[in-house]
């Protein structure tokens, strides 16, 4: 089905327009038919400490105040209104559960949270109608859409160590060319990502994973470097990466079956051609965050002889779940599939849901929810466990 006929799917029902704007990042992701915020809130409680309490931490000039395993965000100023937290916690919307009260006589609003200790979560201020960051914490960061985000760390939270360059290693090299499509036409950015070895006077052949988003997965999710430490480390096999650009993100990840032809009837063939590849399903791997990752899923089960390899993060299995699920229930085809998925964002019940069809088919399977949310931080973290599933060598 192409992304045409599922555009005029989600017109009828009236989600096209909600759909493009919370992949834009312009709304909040909730469904009321089967996203409950209020689920996460009773796993993360909100309360309000006491007036002395919060006085006496003021002065300290930091928000959020971390004690154990509460977490206590302060903002200063005036309302006429009233001042919310809002975060990937609550999917980025306001409601009854995430109000900051105020301090009788002071212009300071509060709210607590408990959070694990490895969370690492992402927030803004809400107050009269606009968007605020934490002037008390230094901490920020890119949200994606051309703005910034505050974000804190409990006091377990690791940012795994593949993720950033090392001196004195061999690296791989990156090389980069514009790539004009027929299915979908267009010149588009890809990159392809040799490991260190490959330059050697041999004629051994590779692995290889296709990247969706590929410079996002570069620059954002820091998954060259994760590559370098992993086969210098001997914990993968040497493989080969290709990071593919969207044109029109939307339309094209959008369950379009000319993406996923261009992919392997295009792409493919000029890797193959051009690269020492291993030219069997069982030497590819396609991967994907978000969007993504549903892509990813589509174009496996639709060519499952090109992939045997599947890893979706995050993925948005909310758009037409009925028909990604009938696609994976109704297939024969038995892939190694890795999924992950933030505990704080709303996708988490689709690909709770997901996962359930994969266990229940008994395939190499692997699933793990990060305390995070639909972040390129959770994603750039957890590349290195999808390489591990694929190759490890241990």
């Amino acid at each position: 089905m192409d992304a045409g006929l599922f555009n005029r799917i989600l017109n009828r029902h009236g989600n096209l327009r909600r759909e493009k704007k919370l992949e834009e990042g312009k709304k909040s992701p909730i469904i009321p038919s089967f996203l409950k915020p209020t689920e996460s809130l009773k796993l993360f409680p909100v309360y309000y400490k006491d007036d002395d309490y919060i006085k006496k931490i003021s002065h300290k000039n930091v928000s959020p105040f971390i004690e154990n395993n509460e977490v206590t965000f302060l903002y200063w100023g005036k309302s006429k209104l009233r001042v919310d937290l809002i975060s990937e916690l609550s999917f980025w919307t306001t409601n009854n559960n995430t109000p900051m009260k105020k301090i009788k006589n002071e212009d300071l609003y509060h709210i607590t949270l408990y959070l694990p200790d490895t969370a690492r979560l992402e927030y803004k201020f809400f107050v009269d109608g606009k968007w605020y960051l934490d002037k008390l914490n230094p901490l920020k960061c890119e949200n994606g859409i051309g703005d910034y985000n505050s974000y804190l760390l409990m006091p377990n939270y690791k940012k795994v160590n593949e993720i950033f360059p090392r001196e004195g290693i061999k690296k791989g090299s990156l090389i980069e060319y514009e790539f004009s499509g027929k299915n979908i036409e267009g010149k588009r950015m890809i990159y392809v990502y040799l490991p260190f070895e490959y330059s050697l006077k041999t004629d051994k052949k590779y692995p290889t994973i296709y990247f969706h988003d590929g410079a996002d997965y570069i620059n954002r999710g820091n998954a060259v470097n994760t590559l370098d430490n992993l086969i210098y480390d001997n914990i993968i096999e040497p493989i080969i990466a290709v990071f593919i650009n969207p044109i029109n993100r939307f339309n094209e990840y959008m369950y379009n079956i000319k993406y996923s032809k261009l992919i392997v009837e295009e792409i493919i063939p000029n890797i193959d051609s051009n690269f020492r590849t291993i030219k069997s399903p069982e030497g590819r791997a396609i991967m994907g965050a978000s969007l993504g990752g549903i892509i990813s899923f589509f174009t496996a089960y639709n060519f499952p002889k090109y992939f045997k390899n599947i890893a979706g993060q995050s993925s948005s299995f909310l758009y037409l779940e009925k028909e990604i699920t009938k696609l994976i229930m109704n297939s024969h085809e038995e892939f190694n599939v890795y999924m992950d998925v933030g505990l704080f964002e709303s996708l988490i019940y689709s690909n709770r849901r997901i996962s359930k069809i994969y266990k229940e088919k008994q395939f190499n399977f692997k699933y793990q929810e990060i305390t995070e949310g639909h972040t390129w931080s959770n994603w750039g973290n957890h590349v290195k466990d999808a390489l591990i599933f694929f190759w490890g060598k241990k």
